[in-house]
């Protein structure tokens, strides 16, 4: 019956009632007829879909799983002499570009880091500041991360986050970051060449608070929407990015750098002149003393002031006019 079926010609172009003269039941004509949607017209190339019991195609189980589907049908296909064998789908899709994102955050993290510390080294004359600076926005993106990771993997269930949470959320937090760093810094530095450090950070936060404020609680309340959504992916994207945008706006940008700041004092700024000559400089600093010296009292002299004030004595030449 084989023999006679494949006299017919390529599967492919069978008809779909059995052609006259094709002694063979209804059945194995139709059987035979459906190998066009396995096996090519040469008859080389076998394709079979299958589902997967990792999970839905379009979750980050079966994303994960691919590698084990793979060595599971290399294996077989080796049994039967295969020359090669593939897995296609959307979860091996997934699979595949999840694994050169994540190998391409590896080198791309290194060189952002270092392209914005040299920038932020430029614009604040110093070497030491970019290090916190830039590890205060690491700390954001990893907090945010690991929080999505703890809303759903532990208590939502899920499977895994998605495979561009990590990049996505990199990009944007990091360049979200150092705005506000350049933002809050630049001032502080102004500042501190007006007056003492702690007066500086006091007031460039007080300058840029509600700036930064502001314009955070905007971008959070614009991707925290996303999380109404009803595609999972989704949900992370706009969960994540609110979180490190919140984080960074009251955490990092308001508590954070301000302190390090302080405690780090004139080394924030080596090696520029601010560090040789200290957070106040030498005609700032004369100009501060000059007016203390000038609101001084002077030993034995009671200080004046308006109330209770009683007049001057009267002279003698104030007496002979009266």
């Amino acid at each position: 019956a084989h023999a006679q079926l494949a006299s017919l010609g390529p599967t492919s172009r069978l008809p779909l009632q059995a052609p006259p003269g094709v002694a063979t039941p209804g059945a194995v004509y139709d059987a035979y007829r459906a190998t066009a949607q396995t096996v090519s017209p040469d008859g080389r190339t076998l394709q079979y879909e299958t589902e997967l019991t990792a999970g839905q195609a379009r979750s980050p189980a079966a994303a994960s799983a691919m590698p084990e589907v793979r060595a599971a049908v290399a294996g077989v296909g080796r049994q039967l002499g295969a020359e090669a064998t593939g897995v296609n789908g959307y979860a091996a899709v997934a699979n595949d570009v999840g694994s050169i994102s994540g190998r391409d955050l590896m080198h791309i993290v290194p060189i952002v880091l270092l392209v914005l510390a040299v920038l932020l080294a430029v614009v604040l004359r110093s070497l030491i500041a970019p290090l916190y600076l830039v590890a205060s926005v690491g700390l954001s993106y990893l907090a945010s991360l690991g929080f999505c990771v703890l809303v759903f993997e532990l208590w939502r269930g899920e499977s895994g986050i998605n495979f561009v949470l990590p990049f996505f959320m990199f990009i944007f937090i990091l360049a979200l970051g150092q705005d506000y760093n350049i933002l809050v810094m630049t001032r502080i530095r102004e500042e501190a060449h007006h007056t003492n450090l702690r007066t500086a950070v006091s007031r460039a936060v007080e300058a840029t608070g509600t700036t930064v404020t502001s314009a955070g609680l905007i971008l959070a309340g614009t991707f925290g929407v996303l999380t109404a959504a009803g595609d999972t992916q989704v949900q992370e994207i706009g969960l994540g990015l609110a979180a490190g945008i919140l984080l960074d706006t009251f955490f990092v940008r308001t508590l954070l750098v301000p302190s390090v700041v302080v405690l780090l004092g004139r080394w924030n700024w080596w090696p520029s002149a601010l560090y040789r000559t200290g957070a106040v400089g030498p005609s700032s600093a004369r100009r501060e003393a000059a007016g203390a010296a000038a609101l001084r009292p002077t030993p034995g002299v009671a200080p004046w002031t308006d109330a209770g004030a009683e007049p001057l004595p009267a002279t003698g030449a104030d007496r002979a006019g009266g």
